[in-house]
């Protein structure tokens, strides 16, 4: 409602709090009251702030939910005051008017609040745990929750920090955190159908995958990676021993369109495969006998057997995919003629690279495509007693000499230009050629084939040493004069590189130099609207997961394009930026040494002509615990068992943070205060040992809504049956900046005492103390009448406390009342009560102004006798402790003080004065 005179403006708000504590929610409400429009914004998932995670108030011994619970909820439901909360205020600037222009940035909470209803069914799903902030990191909450059972609004919060390193490594846009966490949860079918859910080739990836996320795992930072790769294989595996076959069949072709895709590797089967899904007519022509690329003709089947390639692509085909082998395609216009309305181009990279030696074309000189080739189509014959060599240091080139060896080659060798350091191939499969008995010549190149009759003899070589670096950074190998040597061969494998073969498509598409398709780099569109390129027609030799992510974004852009969308400025990539690696390090508690699982093979062990796969698969016991090792990086896995739990259909992963731009009248700070970190007394080991805990989490233990059924210490379990109390932890004194009272602590403390004895009536409770501040109405008593009931008050200082085997707590004191004789005392559980510091958030807030500060950093008030609330900027009022340390009456009370004033205020600024 308008007040009497008030003029219309352009204000959007009238007052504009900042914090939904006691202080927060009560100048809301009065506000509220009389008239006035307000906006009360909480960083939180929930207003109420600290006092609605208390047990009870002191001195009355009142329940703190009983108090708060109806506040939160007219505060909620009043018609003058808007929550935004999971919100921050990110700037104000007072206008010249009197007026203040906001900032407020609201962050996703990736839910619907207005589908929500509360059922907590996704807090149920999630396989993500983390401490929960509101049980005082007690307990633990999932990455989706709903703050506490009194919340309000009580809507669910799905966390999230960022992408975890691994998923936003992925070329694919796999979410490898997500499948991690499914696997850690034994979730296996899961954990499967979210990795399919981007690429059909989930087996394959599971073993050729060259594994980019392991690279930028934090867990590699300490004691080695996530075996990442090895959890798909597993999961990949399990899936398809019990099942043989795709699950789910055609989808129904709703599309109207018709998209031809040119090849049928990595890329063309996941553009394929995406396609399908999206309701389009898809029909893949491939030149080779067989589908699969280079999946199939590249890699060996001791890496990746061709069963597995086969059951990847019947991901494909179930979707009503149809594959067209022996079928090479020369004339994109005639797919055109044939009705197709969009074209992929995934041809690949299928010709060997030249090393551009005398004596190349020798019979005995092949290229390491067409030997792989050969050998996976079981055309290569034996090599029995033949010296081989290999040319190249890539994992082609270790391939090709791991496969040789299993052709029977009594000696086979690889020789690189540079140093085994530099080589592309990787460590492990490097060394398990070494293992496998591949002699391994670094800082040697070929420099002549030597033949007999047209047929190689021999090789002969030079041997390298670093030169200046080159362009890569890395320095150049130059030969060393006069170092040829000579190695007779049977068999010369070069694999020096790849090039595409599309040059019979170089009349209807534009190329690059080297060959490739040119395309848009976002979109893969080519110089033909309606035909695509990705891979590594595109990208040149690359890894099979680049290729999948290729396929991947050809769909999303040939959909966009079929439906007639704009493909400029497609809102493609949605992923979050990757979280920071040291700081999800610094969030850990304790970082508990977790060894990874060993990368195990089986040993060739003389069988020469085996081409069984070598690298074994963990056991679903190593798959658990090396998916635990996971540190949950980006907090949220994106696994999507909370979007699928949801009956409300109001989980919204692809919410995205909103920023609002609002002037309001005035402002009142109630920001509330922090609690003294209690780890920066180091001698009384909070944080080092477990029964060593705060009074806030005491308060936890002590509350209705605890996170245990009893009063148990953390680091066992056990009911304890004596426990301390150590006063002014934090507060009134300067070792650690605090010299104020914090003046709610001692009653706080002996608040918990009572409730204590009330809920264990034989255990012990000691108090050390240097003095008692019961300086308000009704505390004297409230003191008088703990030591009534039991509670031990020792005058004592505390100077450290030590761990028992058992968990106990042995605490060192000087006993002031006993003539400061140093005593020792055992103890099963150890409270801090800790005190109160203030809140600096608020100083940041303001441009073009300073909120000015006290001497002890708490927000300065102008003359806190004749004015409480005003602050040095005219029109910003402060409410509550954010002040300075009060308890909850006087911040009542103050906030009464600051709602008059906000008011006064406003009504100055609407008429003008």
């Amino acid at each position: 409602m308008d007040l009497p005179g008030r003029e219309t403006d352009s204000m959007n708000y009238d007052v504009l709090v900042v914090g939904s504590g006691i202080g927060g929610m009560e100048s809301s409400l009065k506000l509220g009251d009389m008239g006035y429009k307000v906006l009360l914004v909480e960083k939180e998932a929930s207003i109420g702030g600290k006092m609605i995670l208390l047990s009870k108030v002191f001195p009355t011994l009142d329940c703190a939910s009983c108090i708060s619970t109806p506040k939160m909820a007219a505060a909620a439901h009043h018609p003058n005051v808007d929550l935004m909360v999971y919100s921050e205020v990110e700037e104000i600037e007072r206008s010249s008017r009197g007026t203040f222009n906001v900032r407020v940035r609201k962050k996703p909470t990736y839910v619907n609040p207005s589908l929500c209803t509360g059922c907590r069914q996704c807090e149920t799903a999630c396989n993500v745990a983390v401490p929960d902030q509101f049980n005082a990191s007690l307990a633990a909450r999932r990455a989706a929750y709903i703050a506490f059972p009194q919340a309000v609004p009580k809507k669910a919060v799905i966390e999230k920090e960022g992408s975890s390193p691994c998923t936003f490594t992925c070329p694919a846009g796999i979410k490898a955190h997500g499948y991690v966490a499914l696997t850690r949860s034994g979730k296996y079918d899961e954990a499967f159908n979210l990795v399919l859910g981007e690429t059909p080739l989930v087996g394959s990836l599971g073993r050729a995958c060259y594994a980019p996320c392991e690279g930028e795992c934090t867990r590699g930072l300490a004691e080695g990676a996530v075996p990442v790769r090895r959890i798909k294989r597993f999961i990949a595996d399990r899936y398809y021993q019990g099942h043989r076959q795709p699950v789910y069949s055609s989808v129904e072709k709703t599309r109207g369109h018709k998209v031809a895709v040119v090849g049928s590797g990595p890329a063309g089967l996941t553009a394929a495969y995406q396609l399908a899904l999206k309701g389009y007519e898809v029909k893949v022509f491939e030149a080779e006998p067989l589908p699969g690329g280079m999946l199939r003709t590249a890699l060996p089947s001791f890496r990746l057997p061709k069963a597995v390639v086969d059951r990847d692509i019947e991901n494909v085909t179930a979707l009503g995919v149809v594959i067209e082998t022996g079928v090479r395609v020369e004339k994109i216009g005639r797919l055109k003629e044939e009705g197709f309305d969009a074209v992929f181009m995934a041809t690949g990279t299928n010709k060997d690279a030249t090393l551009g030696v005398k004596g190349e074309k020798l019979e005995g000189v092949r290229g390491a495509l067409d030997f792989l080739g050969s050998v996976n189509l079981g055309a290569e014959p034996s090599l029995e007693g033949k010296t081989v060599l290999v040319a190249g240091g890539g994992n082609v080139a270790v391939d090709s000499a791991r496969a040789a060896v299993r052709l029977g080659a009594k000696k086979v060798i690889i020789q690189y230009r540079r140093g085994r350091e530099d080589m592309p191939a990787h460590r492990w499969e490097v060394e398990a050629a070494l293992s496998e008995g591949v002699d391994l010549q670094a800082f040697c190149s070929p420099v002549e084939f030597n033949g007999e009759n047209g047929r190689l003899a021999g090789v002969q070589s030079v041997r390298m040493q670093p030169g200046e670096p080159d362009s890569s950074g890395r320095k150049k190998p130059v030969p060393v004069k006069g170092s040829e040597f000579t190695t007779p061969a049977d068999l010369v494998i070069t694999a020096v590189g790849l090039s595409p073969s599309t040059g019979d498509f170089e009349k209807d598409l534009k190329l690059n130099g080297n060959g490739t398709f040119k395309v848009n780099p976002e979109t893969l569109q080519t110089s033909v609207p309606y035909v695509f390129a990705g891979g590594d027609a595109v990208t040149g030799p690359s890894m099979i997961v680049k290729a999948v992510g290729q396929g991947k974004r050809a769909a999303y852009f040939i959909d966009q394009f079929l439906s007639g969308e704009s493909l400029e400025g497609a809102d493609y990539d949605r992923r979050l930026g990757p979280v920071d690696q040291k700081a999800v390090l610094g969030r850990q508690e304790s970082l508990s040494r977790l060894e990874p699982v060993a990368e195990k093979e089986i040993p060739l062990a003389g069988s020469k002509g085996g081409f069984n796969e070598v690298e074994m698969s963990l056991t679903e016991e190593e798959a658990r615990y090396s998916s635990g090792r996971c540190l949950d990086c980006g907090v949220c896995s994106e696994c999507s068992q909370c979007a699928a739990s949801c009956p409300a259909i109001a989980v919204d992963l692809g919410m995205r943070e909103e920023k609002r731009d609002l002037e309001v009248g005035s402002v009142i700070v109630s920001t509330g205060f922090k609690l003294f970190p209690a780890d920066a007394k180091p001698q009384y080991g909070y944080g080092k040992y477990k029964n060593v805990i705060t009074g806030m989490q005491m308060d936890r233990l002590l509350a209705p809504t605890r996170p245990f059924n009893a009063i148990l210490r953390p680091g066992d379990g056990k009911v304890p049956d004596s426990i301390a109390y150590i006063l002014c932890t934090g507060s009134r004194d300067k070792t650690v900046g605090n010299p104020l009272c914090s003046r709610v602590c001692c009653m706080y403390s002996i608040k918990q005492n009572q409730l204590i004895m009330g809920s264990l009536p034989l255990a012990d409770v000691t108090v050390y103390y240097i003095d008692i501040r019961a300086f308000s109405k009704g505390y004297e008593e409230f003191y008088n009448q703990a030591g009534g009931m039991g509670a031990n008050f020792v005058k004592g200082r505390v100077a450290g406390i030590d761990e028992q085997e058992n968990g106990n707590l042995v605490l060192t004191y000087e006993d002031i009342d006993g003539g400061g004789v140093i005593q020792k005392a055992e103890h099963d559980l150890v409270v801090l009560s800790v005190g109160i510091l203030p809140n600096t958030d608020p100083f940041g807030l303001f441009t073009g102004v300073e909120l000015e500060q006290d001497d002890f950093a708490y927000v300065k008030e102008a003359d806190e006798d004749v004015n409480p609330g005003k602050t040095s900027i005219d029109g910003v009022f402060v409410a509550g402790t954010a002040s300075g340390a009060k308890d909850i009456p006087d911040t009542i009370l103050h906030a009464g003080a600051a709602v008059a004033q906000a008011a006064a205020y406003v009504e100055r600024i609407r008429r003008g004065k």
